[in-house]
């Protein structure tokens, strides 16, 4: 076997069968992801107590839409408690509005120079907030998110019937620019791949867990014996966390699809995207640069490589080699170039996005992409992030991530 042969072989074991594996994981992994479905099972009798929390910072734009899709709920025992997080821009002003309006409502404001060092922010409010739950079920909402009035019933329905510990949705985004249309679903699904996603429903890989604090259902009993927010201050991706931790003690947390259930925008243009993305890759990755890697392997050798894959076949068509035919290159370079295509389209397509926005992965995407990785391993090498206006030291916070 010459040396372009075997070229060849590699360059469509990692293009076009990469791919159609990677599409096939993508539909195995929503079927074993479709957790919270329509009918769901009747909540248990009486219903127990859900107390829903959402932490705020500087969320004013937001917050209101948030908490009224939360006291919307058809939940018949439902109380909620909001943190204000030290925000400057009227939060706890519209909070404090609302809790006139609805008595199920309590709100806790945290001050400047009240955050714990080795606690992160988000963590820290959930903690303060949880000293006056008292639900038998605790649900966690991130303040960007709108939930559909039955998504509580729902999750209760189905963990009461599946005896689950926690669940947990990937809600839809919204996108109202451009960057955040194309951009958004990929960062997603980057992420989904790199945490494996698709694996973390199966009950016997235990140190596969994943979860979404933008939507977060767990049982109070197991929330409280691994230890809740306090056993896991020191990382800014607490709800992997908690999902991790609660899986490797014996219990029992589900990710579902909520695209049906509730709709985020998480950032607001490309500046926020790209900050926010760079960071998330390393909290989730708890500071190390392993899944980043190997995120950027993928994009280089498995969608960067048709574009020297096509040259090389251009060049080959006009001076053939054998044992090459003049089309051995074309042929795979294009069959990558059509199969790589047709799979980011049905994501977009399942992102509720434009199915075009497919042909702007080379020129656009995954050079947004790799600039997000190059950035989020100059956090994981300068161990300093900053996050919702606090700055971290990685040092800090390893000596409490538990």
């Amino acid at each position: 076997m010459t040396f372009e042969v075997a070229l060849i072989l590699g360059y469509v074991l990692t293009g076009s069968l990469a791919w159609l594996g990677l599409a096939f994981l993508m539909v195995k992994g929503k079927k074993r992801m479709h957790i919270l479905k329509r009918p769901a099972p009747p909540v248990p009798q009486p219903p127990p107590l859900v107390t829903a929390l959402i932490p705020a910072k500087d969320e004013a734009d937001q917050i209101e839409k948030c908490v009224r899709s939360v006291l919307n709920q058809d939940y018949p025992n439902l109380n909620v408690i909001t943190i204000d997080d030290r925000s400057t821009d009227g939060t706890g002003e519209i909070l404090d509005k609302l809790a006139a309006e609805d008595r199920r409502l309590r709100v806790v404001h945290l001050r400047d120079g009240e955050l714990p060092a080795g606690w992160g922010g988000k963590s820290y409010a959930l903690h303060r907030g949880l000293e006056l739950a008292d639900g038998a079920w605790l649900c966690f909402v991130d303040a960007d998110v709108e939930l559909l009035p039955d998504i509580v019933s729902a999750t209760i329905g189905w963990a009461a019937a599946r005896e689950f510990d926690l669940i947990s949705i990937l809600p839809k985004f919204v996108s109202r620019s451009f960057s955040e249309a194309v951009l958004q679903p990929l960062a997603g699904a980057a992420t989904a791949g790199m945490f494996a996603i698709a694996l973390t429903n199966a009950q016997n890989l235990p140190k596969s867990a994943f979860a979404n604090g933008q939507y977060l259902v767990v049982k109070r009993s197991a929330y409280d014996a691994v230890g809740g927010h306090a056993a896991i201050r020191g990382t800014l991706s607490e709800d992997v966390a908690i999902a991790r931790k609660l899986k490797l003690a014996g219990y029992k947390p589900r990710l579902s699809w909520g695209d049906e259930w509730a709709t985020v925008r998480m950032y607001q243009g490309f500046a926020s995207i790209f900050r926010g993305w760079s960071r998330n890759f390393y909290v989730g990755s708890l500071g190390k640069p392993w899944r980043i890697l190997g995120l950027m392997w993928f994009l280089l050798t498995c969608c960067v490589s048709v574009i020297p894959a096509l040259i090389w076949g251009m060049h080959r068509y006009n001076n053939p080699a054998p044992p090459m035919t003049p089309y051995c290159w074309l042929t795979a370079a294009l069959s990558h170039l059509i199969i790589m295509t047709a799979v980011t389209a049905w994501m977009y397509r399942r992102a509720a996005e434009p199915m075009w926005h497919a042909i702007l992965l080379l020129p656009y995407g995954i050079p947004v992409l790799l600039a997000i990785c190059v950035r989020s391993l100059w956090i994981c090498a300068t161990g300093k992030v900053s996050w919702r206006g606090t700055q971290y030291s990685a040092t800090e916070l390893a000596r409490t991530a538990g």
